[in-house]
């Protein structure tokens, strides 16, 4: 069976957020200062280096039921149709919570490069994410029979 362009968007999609999930946690150890939005003498950093870090478990399991979804999709499978979805619903309530959080307490003022990056990753993840959903949900008849 052929997958769909479709699936295969998805699939590249969820490529590119796995390898920007790991890239953005490495650079957030190995070289912090190129990417938090709050310096170190900031008044609110420890709060802020302790909010972004809570985000490391469910980030592994974004990372995990992509790539089980990946592998599904790839090979057409019911279950990679379902760890997909997971993986999405999970995604955007990670956006959400982290755009509130961002807005709340002033991250984007004044738009450094680091609070830039912050904002894409915010909304690229907003608009990729639940266009992943619709169009698994457009082929979801190849998956569930």
């Amino acid at each position: 069976m052929q997958r769909p362009l479709g699936v295969n968007f998805v699939i590249g999609v969820g490529i590119l957020i796995v390898v920007g999930v790991v890239l953005f946690w490495a650079t957030w150890f190995l070289a912090p200062e190129s990417i938090q939005a709050r310096s170190p003498d900031a008044p609110d950093y420890q709060i802020y280096v302790s909010f972004e870090q809570a985000f490391i478990l469910a980030d592994c399991w974004i990372v995990i039921s992509l790539l089980i979804g990946i592998v599904g999709l790839w090979r057409m499978r019911d279950w990679g149709f379902l760890f997909a979805l997971l993986a999405g619903g999970g995604g955007i309530f990670l956006a959400l919570m982290d755009l509130l959080y961002d807005l709340q307490h002033g991250m984007f003022v004044p738009l450094t490069s680091e609070a830039a990056t912050e904002l894409i990753i915010v909304l690229l993840t907003l608009s990729l994410t639940p266009l992943s959903i619709y169009l698994l949900w457009r082929h979801r008849r190849m998956f569930i029979k």
